[in-house]
């Protein structure tokens, strides 16, 4: 187990210049850094060699269409007008 360190004082270790204290709070609560911060008291600690997980694209997400009864609307919504 490794050494917990504020959140701030890690940003500013692993980035140049460091993401704000509201967006490091925000990858803290969306758990995007890993392993996972701790909150105390109102202060996120995290490990020292904690590294940031972006967030994956969802595979396989489709667009629904929206269809109607009607071919002239159908026509508008596909863009054929």
């Amino acid at each position: 187990m490794s050494k917990k360190i504020p959140l701030t004082k890690w940003a500013e270790q692993h980035y140049d210049p460091p993401p704000s204290l509201r967006t490091l709070r925000a990858w803290a609560r969306s758990r995007r850094i890993q392993p996972e911060p701790e909150l105390t008291g109102r202060e996120y600690r995290v490990s020292e060699d904690a590294v940031y997980v972006p967030p994956f694209p969802v595979l396989g997400a489709t667009i629904s269409v929206i269809e109607s009864k009607d071919s002239v609307v159908n026509a508008i919504l596909r863009g054929k007008t």
